[in-house]
């Protein structure tokens, strides 16, 4: 008798956990900020073989990078199964050094555009867990104050891997991702599902 009990209350909470699973048609719109992105180390990259190759005649400093704010539209094309849609911005800033005199200041824009996927492996009403992963491309346009000419605005490709996201709440709600890219190694922001 206890085992009937047993086995019809585990069937209960199976059928419930999959009623609320992400169903196939749902829409997913949300609104993040996120920080230490692909596109901060891609900067610190190049200015590292800029150095390299003028023998430090050429050198940044103060480097800053703001946090990066994105929109993405994500759309159920199977149960749990979302692919999504991103637009992302940011910010930085450094100072540019020649032969180690202040030569002038260097501000970034960058504006990324991405293309995804991700799986939510728990999928309940009240509580969401997901991978994913997403390509992008960056582009770089450059304000400069400062002696000489102006460097030139780049673009390149960029991605994102969502190594874990949490998504806590029903149609609306809170969410965090772990990973690196574009978005960042951590992004927190809000959802709202219809």
């Amino acid at each position: 008798m206890n085992r009937k009990i047993l086995l019809s209350t585990f069937l209960l909470f199976c059928s419930a956990g999959a009623a609320f699973a992400q169903q196939k048609g749902t829409s997913d719109i949300s609104v993040t900020v996120g920080a230490a992105t692909s596109t901060d180390l891609a900067n610190l990259f190049t200015n590292i073989i800029a150095e390299s190759f003028t023998g430090g005649a050429y050198s940044t400093k103060n480097f800053k990078a703001g946090p990066t704010f994105g929109l993405t539209y994500r759309y159920a094309i199977a149960n749990r199964w979302m692919v999504q849609a991103d637009g992302f911005y940011q910010k930085m800033s450094e100072d540019l050094y020649v032969n180690n005199e202040k030569n002038g200041d260097l501000k970034y824009s960058y504006i990324t555009v991405g293309l995804g996927t991700d799986y939510r492996y728990i999928s309940k009403e009240y509580f969401q867990m997901y991978s994913g992963a997403a390509v992008a491309y960056t582009s770089e346009s450059i304000e400069y104050a400062g002696q000489g000419e102006a460097p030139k605005g780049d673009g390149f490709f960029n991605y994102q891997v969502t190594a874990a996201g949490f998504r806590v709440g029903k149609k609306l709600a809170g969410f965090a991702e772990l990973g690196f890219g574009y978005k960042g190694i951590a992004n927190v922001g809000v959802s709202y599902q219809f």
